[in-house]
């Protein structure tokens, strides 16, 4: 009984649903294993009775609570803790904007109101529940003069997330979406680049489109450039900078490294790139000179840019370890240990951080070029970040370790899934005052219009997976959405950045409404948007989404038409011959049931067939369909443009299949001359007149 009363103050859910649509409850060990990894253990029931005094007192009975939102203009109250005897205090708020101008407030029985709250631990608390003035946007700093060492973040944000004025106005916009690590171009190193990117831009703006959306440009692993996965960073705060153009900088690719990329290959070669590019880039910053730019922007970038330079020169060091392997002295970046190697190696810390300038330069440049697009670019932030990067050894203190985020079962994956990925802790981010939070957010939205935030419902909710476990072993672990939806809202605003929720999968009901009233896009996919007839009619789609005739983890339109993913996962053993020929057959009733859909918005007609092949005309009449509903936005990949049969990624697989290694077949500057990109780019145009 204490076990489940600890777990529910905690946020862990009793219960799951699965495919089968019951309820599970989740058990005894799984509620240990979590509340363990929240820090708050409950071996016994003296340890359990001791966590739930201490979460009372943290977030219950403390003098101001750690974090407070609000909305500008309009009333907000914060509750004052007052100790048990005591009389209501007389003292004041200060309140300390980010400019460091502070507004007082007086604290007094005859400024308040007395209220009784019940704590978590199940005693009573007696608060002061004080009035505080109308407040413009902004964070603040507010402290509690009988009590300076407690102090609360207050978080006054717009009530919904920035809109393009264009979106705001009701027009329906379109454009495109690419992996820009896939893309060629003439004179590239081997990978799309920075310059691809600005390339891409400047002609999706040229053709119409109001926005570009690429794959996450997050930091990878520079000590094991196998791990090609952008979904699985080590740091989602930086970028990668494989993505720099060495012509841009004036290097010869051959400078440096002896390794020669093949340059006309299908895949990446990811370790032969990076081993030219981190040559070249070695010998031109051993030449350039220091200069007051390169110190304001490492200024700037300020702790969390030294800790992740510092973590790139320690992984130098020591290649194919874990950071949880290294030595003890070097585990914590705050540590004595840490701090000597950092200056022992201050050249290589100084060295990272000024490949960082490098990227944000070319990043800035390429946003530049593509400034026609009305939206601009549309980056893309991932869930989390490996456990062995970065991110998680910079910010250990706020992770939860001994989990992983995945999702239960449901129709699309029957065993559930296990990212790998170690969740933050909702209970520490919010004792952080969400700082890391929001510099998440901002680190996504530089040089951009828009940011699409992947598994988005895990702004309110997780699913945990005890290390070890199977999906099934897993719990709900709930997150503080009203907080960070204030704080994604204030930042997408300060970055004037569209906000889109990858909302696929499992969502909790009345989610997708909060983040409507959030601001944010829902993201719909056609395969997805079904009702009891067949495939939904354009009229039916919500207004505030972005519809997309596929994504990086389904098989290009060409390739679903085809069956080429079946096929793949049969070869792969992912599935049986039998259960193959269903997926077939179920797949062609899905090819009938779009034909169908199309036939009724007039998009082909009754000639065609299921069983005809993909061509550019039925190809241009599935994104008309897509391109006609209501959404703010649709998006055409550019892997369809360019005709390609294979999904980007295949879940469930990692060096099965070059997963996020497949190089589009025709050089960007080819593309758009194409058939099947003008029938496709055609369709959008048509289907959105007003989007130019």
């Amino acid at each position: 009984r204490v076990l489940a009363r600890l777990a529910a103050a905690a946020g862990v859910a009793p219960t799951w649903s699965g495919v089968d649509g019951e309820s599970h409850r989740v058990g005894p060990e799984t509620q240990r294993a979590i509340l363990t990894a929240l820090r708050l253990p409950a071996g016994t029931t003296s340890e359990a009775l001791e966590s739930l005094a201490g979460l009372a007192a943290d977030h219950d009975r403390r003098p101001l609570p750690f974090v407070l939102t609000g909305r500008p203009g309009q009333p907000l109250t914060v509750r004052l803790f007052i100790d048990s005897g005591a009389p209501s205090p007389r003292t004041g708020l200060t309140l300390e904007n980010e400019s460091g101008e502070a507004i007082h407030v007086a604290v007094s029985s005859a400024t308040g109101s007395p209220v009784e709250v019940h704590c978590r631990d199940g005693r009573i608390a007696r608060m002061l529940e004080i009035a505080l003035p109308a407040l413009a946007s902004g964070a603040y700093r507010m402290t509690r003069e009988d009590r300076p060492d407690h102090p609360c973040r207050l978080i006054v944000a717009p009530q919904a997330a920035y809109a393009p004025p264009a979106l705001a106005a009701g027009r329906r916009l379109w454009g495109l979406s690419a992996q820009i690590y896939g893309l060629r171009r003439r004179g590239d190193q081997g990978v799309g680049d920075f310059t691809t990117l600005g390339m891409l831009g400047e002609a999706a703006a040229g053709l119409g489109a109001s926005l570009l959306a690429i794959n996450p440009m997050h930091a990878l692993f520079d000590h094991d450039r196998e791990r090609a996965s952008p979904y699985y960073p080590s740091d989602r705060r930086f970028l990668d900078p494989i993505y720099l153009d060495l012509d841009a900088l004036g290097l010869d690719p051959t400078t440096g490294s002896s390794a020669h990329p093949d340059l006309k290959a299908a895949a990446i070669d990811y370790p032969a790139v990076w081993a030219v590019k981190v040559g070249a880039l070695e010998t031109y910053l051993a030449g350039a000179p220091e200069d007051a730019d390169s110190d304001a922007f490492i200024a700037d970038g300020g702790e969390s840019l030294r800790r992740f330079a510092l973590f790139q020169a320690i992984a130098e060091t020591r290649p194919g370890e874990s950071w949880r392997s290294w030595p003890e002295a070097l585990r914590d970046p705050a540590s004595a240990g840490a701090r000597a190697f950092a200056a022992a190696h201050a050249g290589r810390v100084r060295f990272h951080q000024r490949v960082q300038r490098l990227c944000h330069e070319q990043l800035a440049r390429a946003a530049r070029r593509a400034s026609g697009l009305g939206i601009g670019l549309c980056r893309d932030l991932a869930v989390g970040a490996a456990p062995d990067g970065a991110e998680i050894w910079a910010q250990a203190g706020l992770a939860a370790g001994g989990v992983s985020i995945g999702a239960p079962p449901d129709p699309f994956g029957p065993q559930g899934q296990v990212w790998g990925l170690p969740p933050f802790d909702p209970h520490r981010l919010r004792a952080d005052g969400y700082r890391s939070t929001a510099a998440l957010f901002a680190a996504n939205m530089a040089h951009a219009g828009a940011v699409r935030i992947d598994h988005v419902m895990g702004l309110a909710r997780q699913f945990w997976v005890p290390d070890g476990g199977e999906a099934a072993d897993g719990a709900y672990v709930a997150f503080p959405f009203t907080d960070i939806a204030a704080v994604l809202s204030l930042e997408s605003h300060r970055a004037r950045c569209l906000v889109i929720g990858e909302d696929l999968g499992t969502v909790p009901e009345g989610f997708r409404e909060a983040m409507t009233a959030a601001g944010a896009l829902s993201y719909r996919v056609l395969p997805f948007e079904r009702d009891e007839a067949g495939f939904s009619p354009p009229a039916a789609w919500p207004r505030q989404a972005l519809a997309c005739v596929a994504t990086h983890d389904l098989p290009p339109l060409a390739g679903w038409w085809d069956g080429v993913d079946i096929d793949e996962r049969q070869a792969l053993g992912l599935i049986s011959g039998l259960q193959a020929d269903d997926a077939r057959t179920a797949r062609l009733d899905d090819k009938r049931a779009l034909i169908l859909a199309l036939q009724r918005e007039g998009l082909c007609g009754d000639d065609f067939d299921a069983t005809d092949p993909m061509g550019t005309v039925l190809a241009g009449a599935v994104h008309a369909f897509v391109a006609a509903s209501n959404t703010a936005l649709a998006v055409a990949q550019v892997e369809d443009l360019a005709g390609e049969r294979a999904a980007v990624n295949l879940p469930g697989t990692d060096r099965e299949r070059p997963n996020w290694r497949r190089r589009i077949g025709p050089p960007l500057e080819d593309l758009f001359e194409r058939p099947l990109a003008a029938a496709i780019l055609a369709a959008l145009r048509k289907a959105r007149p007003d989007a130019g």
